[in-house]
């Protein structure tokens, strides 16, 4: 009796003291798992839904400037006012608009397949519609009674022609469409007098493949979107658990005004455990769409994300029953030895627990206690020397890991550093081939004409001549013949056709030049070092860079001042020296564009400075300098590393002063430096040598 009492409390301690602690432990470290997984999640959604809400805003703002292009397309223009002047007097089935539309459809087909949407239609000043690819039926009715189901095209077309400027529905369900469509309405002006509206039907395919990519949401990840319609938040998309949700499931704001959706539409930004509409239990984080005025909401199912979770509450029950067994075992066994040889190991244990491994327990007998004795004292041995080779093993990883942490960061940056010159060569191979391309096709025409020119001023002048001889020999013509003179002007028509005709050959032998300058700058392609002349390079490039030197309306011209040295030819690749003086030419009209803005009141004559010269050591120099607004000394340390641009999002990618000094420095063996003083000037030096060494 006396020593089943002993049993149990021995059994009830052991039991307290194992297990305590360990639910304990577990507790936490389950709450603390738990807690780190939401967070985890949470930050991921946060940076899913941003990253989204600026591809959406992107492809928004992509389709505003689309609009705005093809509302200034002098063909939409021309369109515009032939088929409203067309229509007016005449019946939109009458021979007259027949051969209008003729030769303006195939045409404006072009253009809607080149920016990529599914209609196109044209309204006059006055509301009717004068032209659409894909609804002839409707043409010649007033825009307020198209047969459209859905207002929201009137209520754009309205606000395009009230304030001037371009506008955007959201997607809805317009006639027979098998997907929702938006409509983007830009004004149409003709010497800055609004002359129509283009319309411009969008479908959500892009937008839908933006919203429903499914990276890094797992298998129950979706996002949604939402607009405001009347008092109710309507779905304009589908998603990953509804295909047929877009503009069927809605939300009633007066029902659900904490919802997400609701948040997110008023502008507020959040992330929490919510209940989504199918009733299941996500992790959402939700943000507001300012470009089409809608919400979004990013989630992920808790039973997907908690997964994890699962697997070490398994585990712990599985060490916990393991613990139980153990601890019973133990407490039964020791119970059957002498009480102060265990009072003792028990000492030596608990010295052992806090971490003295050098404690050795006295072996006072050849017992079972004993052979436990002497098995602890070997036990303690050999766990001091394996915590001994763990520190050691542990030393030698971190420095494994820390130079292995080296390695990848290097990778990573050669990396980065390969995909942008892929990238930029990329870009630059087919702009050059798009040039070389549009200098062919122009160049044969304006043979033609620049040939004709000549033979057609001379018969000009024959028939004149002709003409001068019958006024002389009979100047009494028959009355028919001097009303017929009077009505065409024979006067002025003999003193303006010559300046007539000298025009057209100053406007031809301008555009040979153009063409002369594409052809040299396309060579960017080309591979092999070739010896060129630097010169024309940089005159190639300005004139490819002349339309942004011209005189705006916000500042005056750009002036270029070019002082060449005699320069011999030079051994170099063409195209992508051509690319390098595009990056710093382009880089300097921007810096002294941002002078005129930043500074009204101190303004001066904007100027780029073009040097060249040959040094004594056959070094060639060329020397680019800006009166622009410079660069401070911070930024000039960063200027020549990957990414790193001081320009707003969307104009500059940070790529083209890295991959120039690439192209300098590794590929022409030479120098590319940067001096500047800040609100003042900058100037590139680029040094190469005049011939290349042979590899």
């Amino acid at each position: 009796m006396k020593h089943k009492k002993i049993v149990n409390k021995l059994l009830f301690w052991f039991l307290l003291i194992a297990l305590f602690p360990m639910i304990l432990f577990t507790s936490l470290q389950y709450s603390i798992a738990r807690k780190a997984l939401i967070k985890e999640v949470k930050n991921r959604l946060n940076y899913v839904a941003g990253s989204k809400e600026k591809l959406l805003d992107r492809y928004i703002s992509d389709r505003r400037r689309d609009a705005e292009t093809i509302a200034k397309i002098p063909d939409i223009i021309d369109a515009t006012k032939q088929y409203k002047k067309k229509l007016l007097n005449n019946n939109k089935s009458s021979q007259q608009v027949q051969q209008l539309d003729q030769k303006y459809r195939k045409l404006l087909e072009n253009y809607l397949q080149i920016f990529g949407y599914s209609d196109m239609l044209l309204f006059s000043i006055s509301g009717e519609m004068i032209f659409s690819l894909n609804n002839s039926d409707e043409i010649g009715r007033n825009y307020q009674l198209l047969a459209y189901k859905n207002s929201d095209i009137i209520n754009i077309i309205d606000r395009a022609k009230t304030l001037m400027q371009v506008e955007i529905s959201n997607f809805s369900y317009y006639q027979d469409n098998l997907e929702p469509i938006a409509v983007i309405a830009a004004p149409i002006f003709q010497e800055n007098k609004i002359i129509g509206v283009i319309v411009l039907e969008i479908n959500n395919q892009e937008y839908n493949q933006i919203v429903n990519d499914y990276t890094g949401l797992g298998e129950s990840g979706e996002t949604i979107v939402g607009s405001l319609v009347d008092k109710k938040i309507v779905f304009t998309t589908r998603t990953r658990h509804d295909s047929k949700a877009a503009l069927k499931r809605y939300i009633n704001i007066n029902e659900k005004k904490s919802h997400p959706l609701n948040q997110a539409i008023q502008g507020i930004k959040g992330n929490n455990i919510i209940i989504d509409y199918r009733g299941k239990e996500t992790i959402a984080a939700w943000r507001y769409l300012p470009s089409t005025n809608a919400g979004m909401v990013v989630k992920m199912d808790t039973e997907e994300v908690f997964t994890p979770l699962k697997t070490l509450k398994n585990i712990l029950i599985i060490l916990g029953v393991i613990t139980i067994l153990l601890v019973t075992l133990a407490a039964i066994i020791v119970s059957k030895s002498i009480s102060q040889p265990l009072i003792e190991l028990t000492q030596v244990v608990q010295e052992f627990a806090q971490g003295n491994l050098k404690k050795q327990a006295s072996v006072l007998s050849n017992d079972e206690i004993g052979q436990l004795e002497t098995s602890f004292n070997s036990m303690a041995k050999q766990l001091a020397t394996s915590f001994a080779t763990i520190k050691q093993r542990e030393k030698e990883l971190t420095k494994a890991n820390d130079k292995l942490e080296i390695v990848l960061a290097q990778v990573q940056q050669e990396a980065q550093q390969l995909a942008s010159q892929l990238i930029q060569s990329e870009k630059m191979s087919s702009l050059g081939q798009l040039v070389a391309g549009v200098a062919h096709e122009i160049n044969n025409p304006i043979n033609f004409i620049y040939g004709n020119i000549h033979p057609a001023h001379e018969y000009t002048q024959h028939l004149l001549s002709l003409i001068k001889l019958y006024q002389e020999h009979y100047p009494e013509a028959d009355p028919e013949i001097k009303n017929k003179e009077a009505e065409i002007d024979i006067k002025f028509i003999i003193k303006d056709l010559p300046k007539l005709l000298n025009s057209m050959m100053v406007g031809s032998e301008r555009i040979t030049e153009i063409v002369r300058s594409l052809r040299n700058f396309s060579r960017l392609d080309e591979s092999e070092i070739k010896a060129v002349n630097i010169h024309e390079g940089i005159d190639s490039t300005l004139m490819i860079l002349e339309n942004r030197l011209k005189a705006t309306p916000k500042r005056p011209a750009i002036e270029v001042i070019r002082k060449y040295s005699d320069l011999p030819l030079v051994e170099c690749y063409t195209g992508q020296l051509n690319q390098v003086f595009m990056n710093i030419l382009a880089n300097a009209i921007d810096a002294v564009e941002d002078k005129k803005i930043n500074n009204l009141k101190n303004f001066q004559q904007f100027k780029i400075y073009i040097y060249t010269e040959l040094t004594n050591n056959q070094q060639v120099v060329i020397r680019i300098i800006d009166n622009g607004i410079g660069i401070p000394e911070k930024v000039k340390r960063l200027l020549f590393d990957p990414f790193f641009t001081t320009k707003p999002v969307g104009k500059g990618t940070g790529l083209g002063l890295s991959i120039s000094y690439k192209i300098i420095t590794e590929q022409h063996h030479g120098k590319l430096e940067c001096m500047s003083i800040a609100g003042k000037s900058t100037e590139f030096i680029i040094t190469i040598p005049l011939y290349q060494p042979t590899p």
